[in-house]
């Protein structure tokens, strides 16, 4: 791309969990989850090299802050934002575009989203404010994933419905909860400007910037919740950062990021390492076969293909139909080997 730039800054394939972005047009900077958090228990590294790893991340993540004009947040996960107590200078002097904290949003992350703003006012003299629920009803968001409702999965397909039934009712709690408390408002920072950023846009020169409607974090209702994705186009050119799709495990989202067409795509693969704990091999195919689809169908010039993914040395073994020319983990397009692979 001529008027885009991106710098990995920092990928679980480099050694600590993070998605870290820097993109840059001629007009602005965006710094995309500006996170880490030190590899699982069964990562082949003692514990002090997951924290040097760690380390060396969160430095790495410090130096590109001071690059960027905006920073984004695509959900309340420890390896996407960083503390604001701790680590102010990575927030100071910028413009916050973050995940709606108040609704599509899951109960862990409902109180981190909290935390995290009341120490933004903490740091940059602000007060947080609250006001009753703008939104008393949700609806279903699997009556939106026509594909992923009609896809037939043969033996598999009653253990599905039951799951859904039980899943739906989980979300239905969710939605009460989102519509029955106070919900915060955007606050007033010195230095430092808020925005929820669910479905909106920023223009800026000839760089839009724009952010996905919430999307769920894995399967269909997953715990983990719902992300954000980020779009960056300039003169014709297109990279986005679709954060933790997990594949896409869903198909309605690789039709999506096949119809949006961009030129770069950043994408989470499946989580491999927690194949028969957390995802069975029902989903993992499925996230396989999606990517698969938007690599052969999207025209992309380059795919990143990592976080989740690069957390055991097996990744490219289960996923090697995914895998051709312009598909690469993050440490790969930086000139190294992944280092789950080096150890």
């Amino acid at each position: 791309m001529e008027n885009i730039d991106f710098e990995l800054i920092w990928f679980d394939s480099m050694g600590a969990k993070s998605v870290c972005t820097l993109i840059k047009t001629p007009d602005t900077s965006i710094l995309i989850d500006p996170g880490v958090a030190v590899m699982q228990p069964s990562y082949p590294l003692s514990k002090k090299k997951k924290i040097f790893y760690k380390e060396m991340a969160r430095k790495a993540i410090i130096d590109a802050s001071k690059k960027a004009e905006f920073i984004t947040i695509s959900h309340y996960h420890h390896d996407h934002y960083s503390s604001p107590i701790s680590y102010a200078k990575i927030y100071e002097g910028k413009e916050l575009w973050i995940k709606d904290p108040n609704q599509w949003i899951n109960l862990s992350q409902w109180e981190r989203a909290r935390k995290f703003l009341e120490e933004l006012c903490t740091v940059f003299n602000g007060n947080l404010k609250t006001t009753d629920s703008e939104q008393k009803k949700f609806g279903d968001p699997f009556d939106k994933l026509e594909i992923a409702k009609n896809k037939d999965f043969g033996e598999y397909q009653s253990r599905r419905k039951e799951l859904l039934n039980k899943w739906r009712k989980n979300f239905l709690s969710l939605a009460n909860h989102w519509a029955t408390n106070e919900w915060v408002e955007e606050p007033i920072l010195d230095n430092t400007d808020v925005h929820f950023a669910d479905g909106k846009e920023i223009k800026i020169g000839e760089t839009k910037i724009s952010f996905s409607n919430p999307l769920f974090h894995g399967i269909e209702y997953a715990k983990t919740g719902w992300i954000i994705a980020t779009i960056v186009e300039c003169e014709g050119e297109k990279i986005i950062h679709s954060s933790d799709l997990q594949g896409p495990t869903i198909e309605d989202y690789a039709d999506w990021l096949i119809k949006e067409n961009p030129d770069v795509l950043i994408l989470d693969g499946p989580a491999t390492y927690l194949l028969g704990y957390m995802l069975n091999k029902i989903n993992m195919n499925r996230s396989i076969e999606n990517a698969h689809r938007i690599v052969k169908e999207g025209g992309l010039e380059l795919m990143i293909y990592d976080h989740h993914l690069l957390r055991e040395k097996k990744f490219r073994e289960r996923t090697k139909k995914v895998w051709k020319e312009n598909v690469m983990t993050a440490a790969e397009y930086n000139g190294k080997e992944p280092l789950v692979l080096r150890l």
